[in-house]
Formats: C-alpha cells, sequence, structure tokens
C-alpha cells in the first residue's frame, strides 16, 4: 500500500508536466554457482533480478522531483549428493522512494538506502544497510523512512531522518524495532583539515522478542539511544576512524539479556604501493565490546582485516581480503580471492575462500548466507542493462 500511495502521487505530478519528464528503464542480471569443498560437495545455485525505473520530473523552479522503483526477485537451489534439493525463492520491493532536491537540500521518502561512515571493511556506524564487503554486487536491504539532508557552500552537511515500519533487525542490531515505533535521528559532518569528521545520534524502541539470537524473549518497548563519530583524512597515508556507542534501556517488568551496553570501533589505513601497476593496501582494526558498562567487562573481540587491490590490465583485477580473529582458546582465519573481468555490461568474478566452518561476524552473513563457511569456489555472473 506504501508503494502504490507512492507512485501514486508521484504519476499524479508527472501527468500534469509531461513534458519536463525523462524515464528510463534499466536493471542488473546476476547468476552464481558457490561449490562447497565437502565430503560429499555441496552446491549452492542462485540467481537475482533487480528492474529499475527511474522518472524525474525538471522544469521547476530551481528545483527537481524523481523518483526510483525497483525489485528484488531472487532464488537458490542447494544439493548434495543423496540429498533433496532445497529451493528458496523470494520476491521483494527493492528501492521505492520520492525525492525532492534542489541546489543545496534534498528531501527523499520511501524504500531507501542509508548509509554513511568512513570504514571501509568492518564498519561500527552500519546502523541501516547491511553491506558485505565479500559481495562483487554491493546489494543491501533498504529501511521506510524520511531523509533530508543540507549542503553547505563550506562542504558542511547536515543529515536528519525519520523511520518508521522497519520491525526486522537491521545492520549490526541483535534485536528489531518496536512495531509501529517510529525511530529518529541525524548526522553533521563538517571539514576539519585535509578531510573531514562526522557526529551522527539515533533513537529507536526496541523489542526483545524480535532477535537473531534463536531464543524467546518478552514483547518490550525499551529504548536505545546510540551515538557515532567517524573521520577520515588523506595525507600521503589515507586514514580513518569510525566508532559506535549503544546504550539500551531496561525496565523491572521486562528483563533482557540483551547487552546494556555496546561500544564499536574501527581504525584504518590505506596506501597504493609502487608496484606495478600500483598495489592498493587497506588495513583496518576492529574492536568490539558488548556488556553492562562501556569499554570494560563484558565480552570483548578484536578484529585485523587486510585487503590488497592490483589492476593486471584494464579490464582485469585481482584482489585479496584476510580477516583475522585472535582469541585466547583458538584465532580464526577468513581468507578471499577475487579475480574480476569487467566488460561494457557485463561483469565475472571468480572468488576462492578458505574460513572456519562455522562463524558468525556482524555485517558479514548477509547476502552470503552461510555460503562463504568452510572451503570452496564460487563463479558470479552479472549483467546491467
Amino acid at each position: 500500500m506504501r508503494v502504490l500511495v507512492l507512485v501514486f502521487l508521484f504519476l499524479t505530478t508527472m501527468l500534469s508536466a509531461r513534458d519536463s519528464v525523462v524515464v528510463s528503464f534499466s536493471g542488473q542480471v546476476a547468476a552464481w554457482q558457490t561449490t562447497k569443498l565437502t565430503d560429499p560437495l555441496l552446491w549452492y545455485s542462485g540467481g537475482r533480478f533487480v528492474p529499475e525505473f527511474k522518472a524525474e520530473l525538471s522544469g521547476l523552479t530551481g528545483s527537481m522531483l524523481d523518483l526510483e522503483a525497483s525489485f528484488n526477485a531472487n532464488g537458490t537451489i542447494n544439493w548434495n549428493e543423496g540429498a533433496d534439493p532445497q529451493v528458496f525463492t523470494q520476491l521483494k520491493p527493492y528501492r521505492m522512494w520520492m525525492r525532492y532536491s534542489a541546489q543545496q537540500w534534498e528531501l527523499r521518502a520511501g524504500l531507501q538506502k542509508i548509509n554513511f561512515g568512513s570504514a571501509k571493511m568492518i564498519r561500527p556506524l552500519m546502523w541501516f544497510d547491511g553491506m558485505d564487503i565479500r559481495d562483487p554486487l554491493q546489494l543491501t536491504d533498504g529501511v521506510y523512512g524520511l531523509l533530508g539532508r543540507y549542503y553547505f557552500a563550506s562542504n558542511a552537511t547536515i543529515w536528519a531522518w525519520g523511520l518508521t515500519a522497519n520491525h526486522r533487525p537491521k545492520g549490526y542490531e541483535m534485536a528489531g524495532t518496536a512495531r509501529w515505533k517510529p525511530e529518529v535521528g541525524g548526522r553533521v559532518q563538517l571539514p576539519f583539515g585535509p578531510g573531514e569528521i562526522a557526529l551522527s545520534y539515533h533513537h529507536r524502541r526496541v523489542n526483545p522478542a524480535v532477535n537473531l539470537l534463536s531464543v524467546e524473549l518478552a514483547e518490550a518497548s525499551l529504548p536505545e539511544h546510540r551515538l557515532g563519530i567517524d573521520g577520515k583524512w588523506d595525507f600521503e597515508v589515507g586514514i580513518w576512524v569510525e566508532a559506535s556507542l549503544v546504550a539500551l534501556g531496561s525496565s523491572a517488568a521486562h528483563p533482557t539479556i540483551l547487552p546494556a551496553r555496546t561500544d564499536m570501533v574501527t581504525a584504518g589505513m590505506d596506501y597504493t604501493l609502487p608496484v606495478g601497476n600500483g598495489l592498493g593496501a587497506t588495513l583496518e582494526y576492529f574492536r568490539y565490546h558488548a556488556g553492562d558498562r562501556f569499554f570494560s567487562e563484558g565480552v570483548t573481540a578484536n578484529m585485523v582485516a587486510t585487503m590488497f587491490t592490483y589492476p593486471l590490465s584494464m579490464m582485469d583485477n585481482l584482489s585479496l581480503m584476510v580477516f583475522y580473529i585472535p582469541a585466547s582458546s583458538q584465532s580464526y582465519w577468513m581468507n578471499y580471492l577475487c579475480w574480476s573481468r569487467t566488460y561494457d555490461n557485463l561483469s565475472v568474478y571468480l572468488i576462492g575462500f578458505v574460513n572456519p566452518d562455522n562463524y558468525s561476524l556482524p555485517g558479514m552473513s548477509v547476502t552470503g548466507s552461510g555460503q562463504f563457511a568452510g572451503k570452496g569456489l564460487q563463479l558470479m555472473l552479472s549483467y546491467n542493462f
């Protein structure tokens, strides 16, 4: 119903000014085959179709009205020797938004992607999206809401948003949002030396009953406050920092096992080494902590992430990602090697991975759905039209 209302309002406006309307249709078709090197072999075959419709109304006095509507139709077949195949299919809206904008501001309403921050691989400010660095297509679900941005002449930017009807967990959230309880927040980005710095805030009401812990918790509406800070600077070496603090309220009537305090921080740097065509090197350190207090007691995890990219030619690129999680009992290594070739509209990806058989990392399980656990190969084709 929200989508139909949005489209109706936009088309009504378009019909009153048809000579100023520019309409386009595009999209993406992708197919992949993943082979897990187990005994017996495990196969994942899948495909995705994302058609995209865009319309733009220009000619307004100093402003513009545009719309984007797209769907995500996907399916997978999983099987191994001696077992019946498992089939999963899905059709859902991907983007459905309308935007009214001028030179220094914009207002966008509907199902949209909202993401920000300076980290590249492990992102503490992944509040509203689920971008997986391992996914060559970089697809992510959106959120329903209203987003406003104002751009100052000094390159400073102010964001403000209000979200609703997003009751399932998103980003790093362990529990969903209380149904129909609005979420509100904002962000300020400021120039700072040879780069920028930003401060973000978000508030929502948490419902522990909708959680990712596979446990039954009571329905509730608990206040949650988030504070984020990030910055990036370009010197001889690019450097950045990104951090998030999450404070969850509680009540005697609704006790919960969810952590009361969560803090995450990533520090990173990148540099292009003068090797051959230029070897890009990225390094990030990530620290996660959850407990009753910030920064101390509770549970702590650390991760070191590295990424190397090398252009073999104008069409071919090679990249390597390595993630290391140190632990007193057992340390973990996760390794990904990807070769890609890009034509005008077609992209080909061949990925090899060597990972633990069982692991769960925030932000690294959205698109893979377990396909990157263990050892295996993935071949992916993507066509944009």
